[in-house]
């Protein structure tokens, strides 16, 4: 989930000005009660997400990080050092205007529908008003990217690499899929200059080690700054018939049939025809 920072955009200035701390995100982020979402919507097939790599990704993901621990006062606490108070259980900026911001998402992804009621239930109980939109891919698509016409989205972003120069759309600060300040010509913050400079950086050598280091102080920085609040990562469950033979499912999509050239069927005659 990301929200909306674009200056242009058609939502009032104070709301910007929450979205663009990183107390706010890191607040929201800590409110929300992952290990929920992954019992109710996932059946307990999935873990707290930590940031943009899996743990399953074991070389590239960041031992050093764990997932934002669910604390509602801690993010209450974090909120007061922007000015944000509470007053009746509503929680009101320095400016005294409620928070209230929608969620867009798409419609008929049941599991992004139910997250999405926990979190109005969670960000509820630190005075924060969620509504939730639920809007047909096309149009979600168009408000996300083209007219920037929401406050703040739930979407997945999926890798389709296990290399960290599969993600250059996402962290570049002029890349195309840059979510929380698209379109930007350079770095806005300070931060996005650093996860710049470090991208380029491991893509430029060769040097796995150094690679390494500069992906691990990406995460750290995601992780420190909020620009997406990572929510869960989803088990891949795969079953396959004990008549496949070389079946060696992997941490990517498609899971099972990676390597289906090397996939055989053994057993009875009349199961291999």
């Amino acid at each position: 989930m990301w929200f909306n920072q674009v200056a242009n955009a058609p939502i009032p200035e104070y709301k910007r000005a929450w979205f663009r701390s990183a107390n706010f995100r890191r607040a929201l982020s800590e409110a929300i009660n992952r290990d929920d979402i992954v019992r109710i919507v996932y059946n307990g097939h999935a873990q707290a997400a930590v940031g943009p790599v899996s743990p399953a990704n074991k070389f590239w993901f960041n031992a050093k990080l764990k997932a934002e621990a669910h604390n509602p006062r801690a993010a209450l606490d974090r909120l007061k050092a922007d000015g944000f108070h509470l007053q009746n259980g509503v929680l009101l900026d320095k400016s005294n205007n409620p928070v209230e911001f929608s969620i867009v998402t798409n419609a008929g992804n049941k599991a992004r529908e139910r997250m999405s009621v926990l979190i109005q239930e969670d960000l509820g109980k630190i005075g924060v008003k969620v509504n939730l939109v639920p809007l047909d891919f096309p149009s979600l698509i168009e408000r996300i990217s083209q007219k920037f016409n929401y406050e703040a989205a739930m979407l997945g972003f999926r890798n389709i690499d296990l290399d960290p120069n599969g993600q250059m759309n996402i962290w570049l600060s002029s890349a195309e899929n840059h979510a929380w300040n698209p379109q930007e010509k350079s770095p806005e913050t300070p931060w996005e200059a650093e996860i710049d400079k470090l991208m380029q950086a491991q893509a430029s050598t060769a040097d796995v080690k150094k690679r390494k280091a500069a992906f691990d102080r990406v995460q750290e920085i995601v992780y420190e700054q909020a620009p997406i609040l990572y929510l869960v990562n989803q088990n891949a469950l795969s079953a396959v018939s004990t008549s496949v033979a070389g079946a060696s499912p992997g941490i990517l999509y498609p899971q099972t049939f990676w390597n289906a050239d090397h996939l055989t069927i053994t057993g009875t005659a009349s199961a291999r025809r």
